[in-house]
Parts: structure tokens; C-alpha cells; sequence
């Protein structure tokens, strides 16, 4: 069967790119509308500041957060006297890696503009050939023929694994057109100030011919008129014996559907993925590091040895499938099924590494551990196909867990009863998920009738389908505040209006800010000891009133029994005024 690619861009939201061979999906790329990818673009950036302890620097390129730019990467063309990087030094930046999450975009200085058939690299001069092209007879031809066209130029140069086989007049047109694109971006950028975009990379149509377009495809079927139109055009100018592969499709049936690979692009998007021996695979991308688990499933073999070899076998060629599928980057932890053997070790390793071939992005391999673990790191361009097409749960936040009903409702329970138990609140009014609310109002009834009972409080349950899982609203109406009742004799606090003709204002007094009552400390008065009267004035004495009379005879000073040593408390102040009356009776 032939091998084809097929294109799909007829709805503007979505363009999507599948190569099938055998009928078998082998390639696949998208790009959503809502999330325009900027890796390769480049910018025009400011430096903003300079971590010496990271080793790197942070710009501003016009996204809302800085780049990260690793000093490593910065050409010495930015560098004063060839060793410092300056802040608010303006120059060149090229996305490397899209941000995600928290964390800024990966940029680098030493810019990239890939054609069809070589990459220029301006600000290099270094020169290559593809990894993949890997007869010398071929790499040596290749190099020759590139050396020879870049000489005036004096740019570095990366030959693609597609330039292989191609004249020197190919190489020469593509070399060219990459030349004039950059000389275009430096004039465009010379009048533009920073922080700006001064190139953005090709559009879909031409991206996914230039990366993904091999001389063993047959045909490229279009579903989209205007694409068509595109990818003719740029085969005639970079690749004109290509331009008869460009058909467009006519057929009524959608193009991915026609071609059976619905359902194989719909696998992809899945956590697990069957082996035909039985065992499958389970891929979970995190933050940090992509975890693949290889299970055996059932068998009916007696040798667990051969068995857990030929189910690694089968996985290591279906692991580096789904890679170039789901385009997962950065550090990837494979756990395979334990094998004793180490032959069986070693051909595993082997027939990973033989799968990984195929793949264009960059991969550094390690050997299987004595724990069945292997590691590798995969060069991460862009979003992986599950970022693009996906967003983020607004129950889970993205983790795949959220908490059972008995938890978030013994939680809220929980909450309720720490409000009640303060005695300040008269009502509690909760908003819940509908499920939970008649939870709590089903199971946990006696126990919210016997707070309300216990501490005067009122609490009303609602349930809502609109509201999130985790979501909960709390609504408390406060009780007012205890005014304070004055004891005879006895110090505290008392409103202003019990207060009024000692001083102070009849009505209560308002706080500027706050508009509350303010209370006044009312003081205690002192306490005198009586005077001793002396013999001229005997007969008077000046009553308590201030009147004078005789109501109380005078006693004199000597024959009065002491009083003890009375403390500032309410008891001790009683008691002394009863022992007073008891030495005025003896007398």
C-alpha cells in the first residue's frame, strides 16, 4: 500500500497532518487556532536582568513573562569585550522551547532557519550533516558541495536528512532563500523597537511539508483549496520534481475518516495503550519527568522469563511509536517488565534503539538498570499533542484526582461546627455542590440539629450543579455584640449612656472609621480615710454628703482597730467595708 500524507485544514480552528503506511498511522502533527505555536519565531528582546548564580539571563521579548536565556547560548557578538552580557542590552532571541506552566520559554541567541533541504545558521560557523544520513560516502559528498556554496557567505550550516541525493543547484536555491530571509529579518528589526517580533515562523501547511515531506511518500492529499495552493507553491521553489505529489482530495467523506486513522488518532490521546501480545502500556506525562509502565497482561506460558522478554519487545517498538505520536519531550522513565537474562537485556536495548531511528528529534539514551528502568531525554520543541488539543480539568486542576463526597462533606461539617462552636455566629449559610449538600443533609442531620440546639445557631444547606466539585461558600451573619450590665461597686465596662453626667456625652459615641459604639472605662473612685475632729470643732462632723451633723460620733484615730492590707479585688474590697462597721458598732 502506498505511503501518503494527508492534510486536513479544512476548518479554521483546527490543521491537522497525519502520514499513514499501511494503513497504519506513523506520523501526526496539529495546531489549534487558539494556540499559535512560537517555537522558532524570533524577537527582537531586551535583557532585563542577569542571574550569575543560575548562569543565565532573563529577557523581555513581549510575552507576559520573561525568557530564560542560558548564558551558554548568548553569541559573543552580545558579549562586551567578548566576556559580559550587559542588562538592557538588546538583541536577537530565538524561541527553543514554549513556556509551560510556570516557567518562561527556553531562548537562545545562536538562531536556526530551517529550509527544505539545509538549516542556516547566521551567527555560527560551524557545519554538518544530518545524524540520520549516516553513509560517510554520502556525508562526505554533502559537506563538499555545501562548502562550497556558503564560502562568500560565511554562515554556518546544518545539511537536513532530506538534502541527501539532491544536486548542487537544489542545495544552492534552498541555501539562497534562507540567506535573503535573514537578511530581510535584520533590515526589518533595524527600525523596530524592542521588545518585538521580528519573524514568525511558516505556517502550518509549509511547516509540516518542510519537516515532514520524505522522498517515499507517494502522494500528499489536500482537503483545503487555499492550502493547496500554498504547498504548490512553495514545491515550486525549493522542490519543483515534488510539485505532481500535491493532489487535493475530493471526496465527500472526511480525509482522516476515509483513510480509517480516526480511531487511531483518538487512541493517542489516551493514558493506556494495548500490546497485541496482551500486556499494554501506561503513559503518564508529569511537570518533571514522563513515566511509561510496561504490564505483561495475561499469558498462558509457563516461562515468565520469555514471556516478559517478548512483551518488552513488542513495547519497545510500540514506545518509540507513541513518541513520535504524542511528541513527548524532555526526561522520559521507562519501567520495564524485570528480565533476568542478560541477553534478553541487551536485545531489548537494541531493538529500542533501532525504533528510535525513525524519530527526527534528538534523544540521548541510557541502558536498562538493574531495576528494569530506562532512562532517556528527548529534545521537546514544541507542546505535546495533549497540551494543544487539551486544557486543564476546573475539578481536578489537572491532577486526575479530586476528593471523594464523604470528604468534602465531613470537611464542610467540620468548618460548621468551629463556626458554631464560637458563639458568635446566629446564622451559617453553606452553598455546596448538589451531591455533597444532600449528603450532609441525608447522613449528617442529627449532628448539624443538635449544634444548632446546643449553641443558638441556625444553618441553612444549598445545593448547586453550577459549582465546581472543591467549591464551597460560606455566608455567617454575626450575632451583635453583649452590651455589659454595671454592678454596684464593681469596675467594667459600661455603654456611654449609663455613663452620661459624669463627664461624658448622654449618647454613644460613634468611631470616625469604623461607625462603633465605643465604651467608656468608668473609674473607681477612692477611698479616704475619715478625718479626725478636732476639739474646737467638737460637737460638727462633716457627713459623707458633705452636709454636717451629728449622725456619727466621732472616734478618735488612736483607738480604731487597722484594717488589713486590702487587695484591689472585688472580695477583698467587701470585706474590708464590713470590718469597718464592725469597729464602728464596738465602739
Amino acid at each position: 500500500m502506498a505511503k501518503l500524507m494527508l492534510i486536513n485544514t479544512i476548518d479554521e480552528e483546527e490543521s491537522r497532518m497525519a502520514i499513514v503506511e499501511n494503513g497504519q498511522l506513523t506520523e501526526f502533527h496539529i495546531k489549534m487556532a487558539i494556540r499559535e505555536p512560537i517555537t522558532g519565531n524570533i524577537y527582537k528582546g531586551v535583557v532585563r536582568s542577569i542571574q550569575k548564580g543560575l548562569q543565565a539571563a532573563f529577557v523581555d521579548y513581549g510575552a507576559q513573562k520573561n525568557g530564560f536565556l542560558p548564558l551558554r547560548d548568548v553569541s559573543t557578538e552580545y558579549l562586551d569585550n567578548g566576556k559580559t552580557l550587559q542588562q538592557g542590552r538588546e538583541l536577537f532571541v530565538q524561541v527553543v522551547r514554549e513556556e509551560s506552566g510556570s516557567k518562561g520559554a527556553m531562548l537562545t541567541t545562536y538562531i536556526s532557519l530551517p529550509g527544505r533541504y539545509t538549516v542556516l545558521m547566521p551567527n555560527r560557523d560551524s557545519r554538518g550533516v544530518s545524524r540520520r544520513i549516516e553513509s560517510d560516502a554520502d556525508r562526505k559528498k554533502l559537506k563538499q558541495l555545501m562548502d562550497e556554496i556558503s564560502e562568500k557567505e560565511g554562515m554556518g550550516f546544518i545539511v537536513r536528512t532530506a538534502g541527501i541525493n539532491r544536486t548542487k543547484q537544489e542545495l544552492l536555491r534552498d541555501f539562497q532563500m534562507m540567506t535573503r530571509l535573514w537578511k530581510g529579518i535584520q533590515k526589518k528589526a533595524e527600525g523596530m523597537a524592542a521588545p518585538v517580533l521580528v519573524y514568525k515562523e511558516s505556517e502550518f501547511a509549509i511547516r509540516v511539508l518542510r519537516d515532514y515531506f520524505t522522498s517515499d511518500i507517494d502522494e500528499i492529499l489536500v482537503d483545503d483549496v487555499e492550502t493547496l495552493k500554498v504547498m504548490k507553491n512553495y514545491c515550486r521553489a525549493v522542490s519543483p520534481r515534488s510539485v505532481k505529489s500535491v493532489k487535493p482530495y475530493k471526496g465527500e467523506t472526511p480525509i482522516f475518516d476515509k483513510y480509517n486513522i480516526e480511531e487511531q488518532i483518538n487512541a493517542i490521546y489516551r493514558e493506556r495503550v494495548e500490546l497485541k501480545s496482551g500486556g499494554s502500556l501506561i503513559i503518564e506525562p508529569t511537570e518533571a519527568v514522563i513515566t511509561i509502565d510496561v504490564n505483561s497482561g495475561r499469558s498462558h506460558k509457563r516461562d515468565v522469563e520469555e514471556t516478559s522478554f517478548r512483551t518488552n519487545l513488542e513495547a519497545a517498538e510500540e514506545i518509540a511509536k507513541q513518541l513520535r505520536l504524542r511528541d513527548l519531550g524532555g526526561l522520559i522513565v521507562i519501567d520495564f517488565i524485570d528480565m533476568m537474562d542478560r541477553k534478553h537485556i541487551s536485545e531489548v536495548e537494541r531493538t529500542f534503539k533501532e525504533a528510535l531511528k525513525n524519530d527526527r528529534s534528538r534523544i540521548q539514551l541510557a541502558r536498562i538498570s538493574k531495576f528494569g528502568i530506562l532512562e532517556l531525554s528527548r529534545q521537546k520543541k514544541q507542546s505535546n499533542i495533549q497540551e494543544i488539543s487539551y486544557t486543564t480539568c476546573n475539578q481536578c486542576k489537572g491532577s486526575g484526582w479530586i476528593p471523594s463526597i464523604e470528604y468534602l462533606a465531613l470537611n464542610t461539617f467540620r468548618k460548621v461546627k468551629t463556626e458554631a462552636v464560637r458563639r458568635d455566629a446566629s446564622e451559617i449559610e453553606i452553598t455546596l455542590p448538589a451531591d455533597v449538600a444532600s449528603y450532609l443533609l441525608n447522613n449528617k442531620r442529627s449532628e448539624i440539629n443538635k449544634l444548632e440546639q446546643t449553641y443558638d445557631v441556625s444553618v441553612y444547606i444549598r445545593g448547586s450543579t453550577d459549582m465546581i466539585w472543591t467549591e464551597a461558600e460560606f455566608n455567617i451573619v454575626r450575632k451583635a455584640p453583649p452590651v455589659p450590665q454595671e454592678q454596684a461597686g464593681e469596675t467594667g465596662t459600661v455603654p456611654v449612656e449609663e455613663t452620661a453626667g459624669e463627664g461624658t456625652s448622654a449618647g454613644p459615641e460613634k468611631s470616625g472609621k469604623q461607625g462603633e459604639e465605643r465604651l467608656v472605662r468608668r473609674r473607681r473612685p477612692r477611698r479616704r480615710r475619715p478625718k479626725a475632729i478636732s476639739p474646737a470643732a467638737e460637737g460638727t462632723t462633716e457627713s459623707p454628703d458633705g452636709g454636717t451633723g451629728n449622725e456619727i460620733p466621732v472616734i478618735p484615730e488612736e483607738n480604731l482597730v487597722p484594717d488589713a492590707v486590702v487587695e484591689d479585688r472585688e472580695d477583698d474590697r467587701k470585706e474590708g467595708i464590713v470590718r469597718r462597721f464592725y469597729n464602728l458598732l464596738k465602739t
